[in-house]
C-alpha cells in the first residue's frame, strides 16, 4: 500500500483482500505505537504530558487511516449480502507470530461479517512459553485438539495457579485474567481459541505489571 493511496483514502483500491491486509497492519502499528508510548512514559527524560500528547496524535493518524480503509471495504462489500455460511480453510490462512505462539486467525472481522465472535487456531511448539497476556474486554474459550497446554494464571490477589489443559478439554478464560501458555510436552500443542469479540485480540502484559 503506497502513501499516495493512503492519502487519497484508499478509494482507488478495488481488492477487498488488500484492504483487509491494510487494516490488520494498521492495527498492529497502532498497538506498537501504544506499547512504545507506555514504555517511554516510564523512562527518565520523557515528560509524561509529551508522551500522552504523542500517543494521542499518532493514534489519531492511524485511526484516521483505519477509518478510511474500513469505509472503502464497506463500500466494496455492501454491494452484496454476506453469505449465510462461510467456510474457512486453515491451510490457506496467514499465521501471526505472537511471542512464540503461532496464531492463525479464522473467523474474524473484517474478513468475515461476524458480531461479537471470533476464532483462531493456536500452535505452540514443545518447550515454548508465551509471554503473559490478557483479554481485558472479553472472555475466551480454549479447546485443545492435539497435545496439551500448561496454563498458568493469576487471580485478583496476585495468587499464581497452574493446570494442565488436555486434548478435548474446554478452558474458559475470564476477561482480565493474566495468563501464560506453555508446552512441556514432546509434540506441538494445537488449540482452537474462540473469543467474545469480532476481532482477534491478544494483549501482552507490560513488563512492569508481570
Amino acid at each position: 500500500m503506497t502513501l499516495a493511496v493512503e492519502e487519497r483514502g484508499y478509494e482507488t483500491v478495488h481488492d477487498p483482500a488488500q484492504l483487509r491486509t491494510a487494516i490488520r497492519e494498521l492495527r498492529r502499528v497502532r498497538a506498537w505505537l501504544r506499547q512504545f508510548a507506555d514504555l517511554a512514559a516510564e523512562m527518565p527524560g520523557f515528560a509524561p504530558e509529551h508522551v500522552v500528547a504523542a500517543k494521542a496524535s499518532t493514534s489519531a493518524v492511524v485511526d484516521l487511516l483505519l477509518g478510511r480503509a474500513r469505509t472503502r471495504l464497506q463500500a466494496l462489500t455492501a454491494r452484496q449480502q454476506p453469505p449465510g455460511i462461510v467456510l474457512l480453510d486453515p491451510e490457506r490462512g496467514r499465521i501471526v507470530d505472537a511471542g512464540g505462539l503461532a496464531v492463525l486467525p479464522m473467523v474474524t472481522e473484517p474478513a468475515v461479517a461476524t458480531r461479537g465472535l471470533s476464532s483462531a487456531v493456536l500452535r505452540l511448539d514443545p518447550g515454548r512459553t508465551t509471554a503473559p497476556h490478557v483479554h481485558p474486554d472479553h472472555d475466551a474459550i480454549l479447546i485443545v485438539i492435539f497435545g496439551a497446554l500448561d496454563l498458568t494464571w493469576w487471580d485478583a490477589s496476585g495468587g499464581l495457579h497452574h493446570l494442565t489443559h488436555r486434548r478435548h478439554q474446554h478452558a474458559h478464560v475470564r476477561r482480565g485474567t493474566r495468563h501464560i501458555l506453555a508446552n512441556s510436552g514432546a509434540v506441538q500443542a494445537v488449540a482452537v481459541q474462540v473469543q467474545a469479540t469480532a476481532e482477534l485480540a491478544l494483549h501482552a502484559v507490560p513488563d512492569h505489571e508481570r
